[in-house]
């Protein structure tokens, strides 16, 4: 019979708990650095996302400022007074009928 602690002894006991307890904990570990980088990405996400919104809603009030201010309503007095065009009346107004599709 060989002596005690030599050759291929296998782990007992307490071993057997010190090796499950490390396991757990490093499981732990990387589920919580896990959750945390998660919540970090969902945060910025969220972050981005406000400010496409708002992007999004002043790009549609710039349009609409573009809308309003090309309108001829809105250009009729101003290229009257800076090129001195005048509209043409009705009688010199030709129009032209769309060409078929």
């Amino acid at each position: 019979m060989a002596p005690k602690g030599v050759g291929g002894t296998r782990p007992r006991g307490r071993a057997w708990v010190a090796i499950v307890l490390l396991g757990f904990v490093a499981v732990a570990s990387g589920v919580i650095w896990r959750r945390s980088t998660g919540y970090d990405a969902a945060r910025r996400i969220a972050e981005l996302d406000r400010s496409r919104m708002q992007l999004e809603a002043r790009k549609a009030r710039l349009e609409a400022d573009i809308r309003d201010l090309s309108s001829r309503l809105k250009l009729g007095p101003v290229v009257e007074q800076r090129l001195q065009m005048k509209v043409a009346p009705d009688s010199q107004v030709i129009i032209l009928p769309r060409p078929p599709r």
